[in-house]
């Protein structure tokens, strides 16, 4: 009977810690949202954004690409076209008005909608000092956080993460009366993607992101030209003064065509090298303007040069207040 007794015992024992074994603890999804926002390194989405201050309803679209520092806004009409371009690019930032088709060095920021960034409430939620609220509803995971930089406008922020991926789905932010200053609306969340860095460049600040990743321009080392066009090309030992090399650009496109840019202020040279049939570039050579030298002005303004040099036909653009005696001698260095 005894023996019955001690077998039952330790069969109970055996069962109730086997359950216990497999009883595993749930990891809290919130804690999980803190440490994937901890390793945020670049993202990419867009964030539709819809105002309602003073009762007037605004909305509009804004395509953000973000890097370890580094973001860049496109701020989109309702064409899709944009409105407002913002390059900050570690250092500064760089706003393109599409209104007056010029880029400004952004030092007054007040218009420019950082707020609907997703490291802007990352910011204030690292450093909310503990007034943080968290709620679960049935799709999403609620976090609420003081905004640091608080105004009448602007006093507190939620963010929603979704609870398949814990991906930011919407964020809003309240006004100090508890009432809806702007809710943004994230789609097509990308969590640490591969960026180009070109992307957060001065020079990219004039162009839609879509049409740099799709450009059929290469930029490159000036060292490897050949590997790229299979050409040795020519350099110009004359610059006027103050113009430094800013890039070098192949097109595939163009024959592999490759262009070495040089700036000063607002003054740009381009020089495009490529290997042609000569008899193919008589219709489009201009006046000539000296010996193998052939002048016209295109229709933006810009002013062009062409000539032949080692066999290659070199085609020089130039922007600004440059001088004709000037490119002569540009184009009489190329060696």
């Amino acid at each position: 009977m005894k023996k019955s007794f001690f077998v039952i015992v330790f069969v109970l024992i055996f069962l109730l810690s086997g359950c216990g074994v497999k009883t595993k603890k749930v990891k809290d999804p919130f804690i999980s949202i803190k440490e994937q926002l901890d390793k945020l390194e670049s993202y990419t989405v867009t964030a539709i954004v819809e105002l309602y201050n003073n009762k007037i309803d605004n909305k509009f679209a804004v395509v953000q690409f973000y890097k370890k520092g580094k973001f860049r806004l496109e701020v989109l009409k309702e064409s899709g076209s944009p409105d407002k371009i913002i390059v900050y690019d570690g250092k500064r930032s760089y706003v393109y008005f599409a209104k007056v088709n010029q880029v400004f060095v952004a030092e007054n920021t007040e218009e420019i909608p950082l707020y609907s960034m997703i490291t802007s409430f990352i910011k204030n939620y690292i450093n909310s000092a503990g007034e943080v609220e968290k709620r679960e509803m049935d799709k999403f995971y609620l976090i609420t956080v003081p905004i640091l930089d608080k105004n009448i406008f602007m006093y507190k922020e939620q963010m929603a993460f979704s609870k398949e991926d814990l991906a930011p789905k919407e964020l809003t932010i309240f006004d100090i009366n508890n009432e809806i200053f702007s809710k943004i609306i994230y789609k097509d969340f990308k969590y640490n993607p591969e960026i180009n860095d070109k992307l957060f460049t001065k020079d990219s600040v004039m162009t839609l992101a879509g049409n740099l990743l799709n450009s059929t321009v290469i930029e490159i080392d000036a060292k490897e030209v050949y590997k790229y066009c299979g050409i040795n090309p020519v350099m110009p030992v004359y610059l006027p003064q103050g113009f430094k090399l800013l890039n070098v650009l192949v097109n595939v496109n163009e024959n592999n065509g490759v262009t070495f840019v040089y700036t000063s202020g607002k003054n740009l040279i381009e020089i495009f090298e490529t290997v042609v049939d000569q008899n193919k570039i008589v219709n489009e050579k201009g006046v000539l303007l000296s010996e193998g030298v052939y002048y016209k002005e295109k229709d933006n303004g810009e002013k062009e040069y062409t000539t032949m040099v080692n066999g290659m036909q070199v085609k020089i653009t130039v922007t600004g207040d440059l001088n004709e005696e000037e490119i002569l001698k540009v184009i009489k260095s190329l060696r």
